[in-house]
């Protein structure tokens, strides 16, 4: 008895150690997609784990996470787009661009303003609801002179000021977005090296450089920056 009781209590802690390893490998894999050659992100775009068959789709900014190891394979498919695969190197944030498939048809809705332009007159739509500040006012509103602490309440406190600075946070993560890719691009990275055309996802998302860094670099260190990351990229992979 004593035996069979020491031979479970092994083996569940066996089966227990495995699932631990299991979830250890497995990690949340984050990305945003793009239809290629363009800034338009692509929302809905089911994203499939070939390993684990889960799929999950990209939000409205073409954001996406699916649970994923280093070895699996990730397949995205969009009608109206070219299908994509991708082999799992390591789990850091993926880019990802779509092309259009030439033989389809696909729908374009015209609009002159762009996504950021789209979020800013949200933020605007606030202050019809009574915020003023972006759900952070002055302490100084606290003031019984002059003050208006119902306002400071309520902009502190209340779901609209709570969501009024969700915004304020995606609105300054897109602006510094742009302002990168406004220069760090494709056109602009195939002009200076020969990444091709199946590595550039991966040389983008790998050296992609931070807004504060662009703001500071002229067109000289930024091709020099492009230059010198690519020589890092071919050593990473085997000199190409």
């Amino acid at each position: 008895m004593r035996r069979n009781y020491k031979k479970i209590l092994l083996t569940g802690i066996f089966i227990l150690q495995f699932i631990i390893v299991k979830a250890q490998a497995q990690q949340m894999l984050k990305g945003v997609i793009f239809e290629e050659g363009t800034k338009s992100r692509l929302g809905n775009v089911p994203v499939y784990n070939k390993r684990t068959g889960y799929t999950n789709t990209s939000n409205n900014f073409g954001l996406f996470d699916i649970l994923a190891q280093e070895g699996d394979t990730i397949q995205i498919s969009m009608d109206g787009y070219i299908n994509k695969e991708l082999l799992v190197s390591n789990l850091n944030d993926l880019i990802i661009y779509l092309r259009v498939a030439s033989n389809q048809l696909k729908e374009v809705k015209i609009t002159s303003q762009s996504l950021l332009q789209n979020l800013k007159e949200n933020r605007a739509a606030f202050r019809d609801k009574g915020i003023f500040y972006g759900g952070k006012p002055s302490a100084g509103l606290l003031s019984p002179l002059g003050g208006s602490p119902l306002t400071f309440l309520y902009e502190s406190f209340s779901q609209d000021g709570k969501r009024a600075r969700r915004l304020d946070k995606f609105i300054a993560r897109e602006s510094d977005y742009t302002e990168v890719a406004s220069r760090f691009n494709k056109e602009k990275i195939k002009m200076l090296v020969p990444v091709k055309e199946e590595d550039m996802e991966e040389f983008k998302a790998a050296y992609w450089p931070k807004n504060e860094e662009i703001r500071k670099w002229s067109d000289y260190d930024l091709h020099n920056y492009i230059r010198k990351s690519f020589e890092e990229f071919k050593k990473t992979k085997g000199n190409m």
